[in-house]
């Protein structure tokens, strides 16, 4: 049997409306390192976005550095494995990823390739104590993957994923489990929680291949099961205020090759929850602002005022919100605008290519719309074009 936990988007180092989160991601890799060390997997996968910016800070490093290190002395026969995400810089991973064996961790930044530039498959697969075999895949773009030749440029992503199954299906006996790590978006995937899902690349479940029993996937933060063989663990803190699920790892169980994984998780707890005032539909600002001040002064939290407004919030309305909070340990960090009118919190769907072939004007109407319920009027929209007008002469000189 191969048992690991799989985990996916810590976001270390993430700057939330200006507070330091550090105490709470430090908090959840306790946890993580106590659930290592009573559950006592063969590996523990991380799959993406370690770090919330490709630059991040010192004391984020450290954070990292340091629980890694308690993680593998909380199980030091435990297999680690660490991919990139779209947040992670794969160079800054690649750099120390030698000094990493030594701690029984394997860091992949980014997809390998040999002195000719074909894809070097093996240095992505693992016998993990000839328990199971995980192939692990960094964020890559899809025009980004290798593939073998001739394969059609649209096609080689998922020609590099079915290869690298083939050959990791033939890296150990028929029976030991393979376990596919990926970091990437699945169409028809849960994508609340996610601020920009309208510019998210998205692939068919079919990229992945085929001879997988399990899919060890981060990127998408709400944990969620495209199959039976396929799963987004989600964040284990939440990242954002729409975040509002249950925060966990999960840990996986498969007895071999073919079989089903059992999977279980465990709750990850947060230090200081988001929280929505109120929660669900908006209130006026005067009713939010009185359960804002009555929220308990000891309670630590992070907190979203949620008002509906019918064209523009009341004047001074940010000030009497941090005023309400003076006094408590609660954090405010912003008033959520609801426009009356139904269309004004409706995410605009687009690909990618659509919104490169829009006008800055007719992005900047969308934006409008969505915040205010309402298309810009001209003197709004002569007003853009003169700012935006103005930056670029600035540009050409």
């Amino acid at each position: 049997m191969f048992k690991f936990i799989h985990t996916s988007d810590w976001h270390l180092g993430q700057s939330f409306y200006g507070y330091d989160r550090s105490e709470e991601q430090r908090d959840f890799l306790e946890q993580l390192a106590d659930i290592v060390r009573k559950h006592t997997p063969d590996a523990l996968l991380v799959s993406g976005d370690i770090f919330h910016t490709a630059a991040p800070s010192n004391a984020a490093v450290n954070l990292y550095v340091n629980a890694m290190l308690d993680i593998h002395r909380a199980c030091p026969s435990m297999a680690i494995v660490v991919i990139a995400g779209n947040h992670d810089s794969a160079a800054r991973l690649d750099s120390d990823k030698r000094l990493w064996q030594v701690a029984g961790v394997t860091v992949l930044g980014s997809i390998a390739r040999d002195k000719d530039g074909k894809p070097d498959l093996k240095a992505h697969i693992f016998n993990v104590s000839d328990k199971g075999i995980v192939a692990a895949v960094p964020f890559a773009y899809p025009s980004s993957f290798p593939a073998p030749a001739g394969t059609e440029r649209d096609g080689r992503q998922q020609a590099y994923f079915q290869a690298l199954l083939d050959q990791a299906g033939a890296a150990g006996n028929d029976n030991l489990p393979v376990v596919l790590m990926a970091h990437l978006a699945v169409n028809n995937s849960d994508f609340t929680g996610h601020d920009r899902n309208m510019m998210m690349e998205c692939v068919e479940i079919g990229t992945l291949g085929q001879g997988y029993d399990y899919a060890a996937l981060g990127h998408i933060h709400r944990p969620q099961q495209l199959s039976e063989r396929a799963r987004y663990c989600g964040t284990p803190i939440p990242v954002s205020f729409d975040e509002q699920c249950e925060h966990s790892v999960s840990i996986v169980e498969i007895d071999g090759h073919g079989d089903l994984p059992r999977i279980s998780t465990k709750v990850i707890k947060n230090l200081k929850p988001l929280h929505t005032i109120p929660a669900g539909q908006p209130a006026d600002f005067e009713t939010a602002l009185q359960q804002l001040q009555g929220i308990n002064p000891n309670e630590r939290s992070y907190i979203r005022l949620n008002v509906l407004v019918d064209h523009y919030l009341p004047h001074g309305a940010q000030e009497q919100a941090v005023m309400a909070v003076k006094d408590k340990q609660c954090r405010f960090c912003e008033i959520r605008k609801t426009a009356m009118a139904a269309v004004a919190r409706q995410a605009v769907q687009m690909t990618i290519e659509e919104f490169n072939k829009m006008a800055p004007i007719d992005v900047a109407d969308q934006y409008f719309v969505y915040q205010y319920g309402q298309h810009m009027d001209e003197r709004q929209r002569q007003m853009f074009n003169d700012i935006l007008q103005s930056v670029q002469e600035e540009d050409r000189q």
